[in-house]
């Protein structure tokens, strides 16, 4: 499976850019497929490693059905890379999405 990768700054993030999170989270109830993550905020080598290669100060990885619904919506996030589900990040939080 591929993600798909967003990179915020904290400027985006004070503008509002995490409002994609609300409109996925209400959207679970008609798709339980949605799958965006972080990586763990405890992971300090991780949150550098990747900070490094896609830029940003907060990175997020979409599945298909997020990256979908989320440009059904309109929003504007510029999705800059996809990467395989073997490069996601070891420790990663699920930030929306139902666990499995």
């Amino acid at each position: 499976m591929t993600y798909h990768v967003v990179a915020l700054t904290m400027a985006q993030v004070r503008q509002g850019a995490l409002a994609f999170q609300r409109q996925l989270s209400a959207a679970l109830g008609e798709s339980k497929e949605l799958k965006v993550y972080s990586v763990s905020p405890f992971a300090l080598d991780e949150r550098r490693r990747f900070k490094d290669r896609f830029g940003g100060d907060v990175v997020y990885f979409f599945n298909d059905a997020a990256r979908d619904l989320i440009r059904l919506h309109g929003s504007d996030l510029q999705f800059i890379a996809e990467i395989p589900e073997s490069e996601l990040p070891l420790r990663r939080t699920l930030v929306v999405g139902i666990p499995e």
